[in-house]
C-alpha cells in the first residue's frame, strides 16, 4: 500500500434531498419557467417540477446561506 495517489474514479451527484431553511433568508424562488431554485449545503439546485429532474451548481466551497433573484433582460 505504498501508492498514495487518488483513486481513478469519480462520484456523480444523482439527486439532492432536503432543503436548508435554518438560519437562511430568501432561499427559495420560482423561475419564469416554473422551476424551483434553492440550495442545500454548498449545492445550488434547480428543480423542474414537471419533469421531476434537478440541475446542480457545485462551484461553492462552503455552505450557501443566501441567494438573490434578478430579472433577466428587464430594465
Amino acid at each position: 500500500m505504498s501508492d498514495r495517489s487518488a483513486p481513478g474514479c469519480r462520484l456523480r451527484l444523482d439527486w439532492v434531498y432536503g432543503y436548508r431553511g435554518h438560519q437562511c433568508r430568501n432561499n427559495l424562488y420560482y423561475t419564469a419557467g416554473k422551476e424551483l431554485v434553492y440550495f442545500v449545503g454548498g449545492v445550488g439546485v434547480v428543480y423542474n417540477t414537471r419533469e421531476h429532474s434537478q440541475k446542480f451548481y457545485l462551484g461553492h466551497n462552503d455552505d450557501i446561506i443566501s441567494a438573490e433573484k434578478k430579472a433577466v433582460g428587464k430594465r
